[in-house]
């Protein structure tokens, strides 16, 4: 009932995936129990310039999550939701959700594990990070989606909101060198003087994410497709569509009461932001940040969170 490719019936119905080339296929509406392992870990990550960087994971033993994600999450309204973090980075971590409450609030001490339980609420865009160090867990990397269908088994953003013929889940993130260096030997850094020189969608750059089925959005003419955007980062997202307008339907899954047609849309930092994408012509159009060292690899063009639209 989580990661990306999975789609099996059992005693519990079908589960959901991430990927938008994957028809949702009703469930039945009763609850499900889902086990989640995550291990919060360092790990040396290739940037599209070559540079390798100290970054940190969490890491799913049990499967992957959209793109390069290492974790994430597909569940159902109602679910018991079970998430045992491991910690094998040198410091206290602490998992947690806005808009979900948790069993414990405690922290995990390095070489601890700890299980976090909730009840999944609402359907909706979630983001779960460590809150524990302030920015500088989500912005080495300790961040994840969770995405919770609704009970019906419908293929709406949420209960009584607009229905979708596929969807995608772009988690937008980015490191400043600076800090993954601060902290891969130990010292500190001044969150207020982060400035990032490499941006991701799901854990790529541009060339990569034309070439993942999670980041390159294909979709059909006719269609309405979902993107559920998640900033991971530590700065803003002003998300462009080039050859579409949008419409946003929720803010951190609070509706929007006036739902404007529009090419650019804002994507706060700790923001889920899910919108509907009305398919209206053909062709292949990018999708990426106004910001504009944010289309870049420490200042190499076309690099960062840069995204393609196939439609036919």
């Amino acid at each position: 009932m989580k990661r990306r490719d999975f789609l099996k019936a059992g005693t519990a119905g079908s589960a959901f995936a991430l990927s938008g080339l994957t028809t949702l296929v009703p469930r039945l509406a009763m609850a499900a129990t889902v086990n989640v392992n995550l291990v919060a870990e360092g790990a040396y990550k290739t940037m599209a310039d070559g540079v390798s960087l100290f970054t940190w994971q969490f890491r799913d033993t049990g499967g992957t999550g959209p793109g390069a994600l290492t974790s994430g999450l597909v569940v159902q309204e109602g679910d018991s939701v079970n998430v045992t973090v491991t910690n094998n980075v040198d410091r206290s971590i602490r998992f947690s959700m806005d808009g979900v409450s948790m069993s414990t609030t405690s922290s995990v001490s390095p070489g601890s594990s700890r299980t976090y339980s909730f009840t999944a609420p609402a359907a909706g865009t979630y983001m779960y990070t460590d809150n524990r160090n302030g920015e500088i867990g989500r912005a080495m990397g300790l961040a994840g989606p969770m995405v919770v269908m609704p009970a019906d088994g419908s293929s709406r953003l949420y209960n009584g909101g607009p229905n979708f013929d596929r969807q995608y889940t772009l988690v937008m993130s980015d490191f400043d060198d600076r800090l993954n260096s601060a902290v891969e030997n130990g010292q500190s850094y001044n969150m207020a003087n982060y400035e990032p020189n490499y941006y991701f969608a799901n854990g790529l750059a541009y060339p990569d994410t034309a070439s993942d089925s999670d980041t390159l959005i294909t979709m059909g003419v006719g269609e309405d497709v979902a993107i559920r955007f998640v900033n991971a980062g530590a700065i803003t997202y002003p998300m462009h569509f080039h050859g579409y307008h949008v419409n946003v339907a929720t803010r951190n899954r609070s509706p929007e009461t006036a739902v404007i047609s529009k090419d650019t849309v804002q994507v706060e930092r700790d923001e889920c932001v899910d919108i509907i994408l009305p398919v209206a012509q053909s062709g292949i159009f990018p999708l990426h940040t106004h910001y504009v060292p944010g289309v870049t690899a420490n200042g190499n063009y076309p690099n960062g969170g840069l995204i393609l639209m196939s439609a036919a």
